[in-house]
């Protein structure tokens, strides 16, 4: 149960410590749920080619924080709204995606690999899950306990102070949303490995929910790692539902993002009450 617990929650929570990272650098990254998709397709090319799934969801974090990186870099040096950038990506990248799935493979449908690449592994712990703990750990520690991490939350809550004492503010903007692109990148990977295939819109709202999963934490990565278990419960309880009930599939499929509605709901009934009248 641990397992599969940890298998649907994961993808969330790197999206989620991406997102967070842009967040407190003061430009939301609203583009997670696009970064996924690219990430999972990336990894599926890269994984069937080089017979590598390592090199696969590495392939896929590269790609998403690329395309982070030359996007944003246009976005804020010609100093474009940062949330239209960011529903453009959200836009762009799946009719890219199911393009160049059809000149590659013929088919904007499901990619099934057909002779699933060998996972080597460390301790019997697959690489590529080697890997998004180890980015994890690394985006966790430049958060809490890092000077670099200082900077980031200073150009997020006082900009002007930050600049002033010599950070700088388009460096550390970028930087914070190219992490979020590499952490999609490596949740989308994720995704493709476990379900052994590319399938369209695999991203399937994880996006969203990691926003959500941000502002439920209240920005801080003990709360945002609560909330991604949360999530990760409630999805795994609706594939377990799924498979007990016969009810419609679409009702089951909705009950994460209920599971985030609700949650928001009730924080912010909480948060008002607990202010002074």
């Amino acid at each position: 149960m641990i397992q599969s617990l940890l298998q649907y929650t994961l993808p969330i929570l790197l999206a989620s410590f991406g997102g967070l990272v842009s967040d407190l650098a003061g430009t939301l990254n609203i583009a997670l749920e696009s970064l996924i998709l690219l990430g999972a397709f990336v990894t599926y090319v890269v994984s069937i080619h080089a017979q590598s799934p390592l090199a696969g969801i590495m392939a896929g974090s590269l790609a998403s924080g690329a395309v982070v990186l030359v996007f944003y870099t246009l976005a804020l040096k010609g100093r474009a709204n940062i949330f239209v950038t960011g529903l453009g990506l959200n836009l762009l990248i799946p009719g890219a995606v199911a393009t160049a799935s059809s000149l590659m493979y013929g088919t904007r449908g499901v990619l099934r690999f057909d002779n699933f690449p060998l996972q080597p592994t460390v301790l019997s712990v697959p690489l590529p899950l080697l890997f998004s703990y180890a980015m994890l750990a690394c985006i966790w520690y430049l958060i809490s306990a890092s000077s670099a991490g200082l900077r980031i939350r200073a150009m997020g809550l006082h900009p002007h102070v930050a600049q002033i004492r010599g950070v700088s503010p388009f460096r550390t903007r970028i930087a914070a949303l190219v992490i979020s692109g590499l952490a999609c990148g490596a949740a989308g990977g994720l995704l493709v490995l476990s379900l052994r295939a590319y399938v369209p819109n695999v991203s399937a709202g994880r996006g969203w929910i990691a926003l959500a999963a941000i502002y439920l934490g209240k920005r801080r990565p003990w709360g945002v790692l609560a909330a991604t278990v949360l999530f990760g419960a409630a999805e795994l309880a609706a594939n377990i539902a799924q498979g007990m009930f016969a009810l419609p599939s679409p009702l089951f499929m909705a009950l994460p993002y209920v599971a985030a509605v609700t949650a928001l709901i009730i924080q912010g009934l909480i948060s008002h009450r607990k202010k002074p009248s």
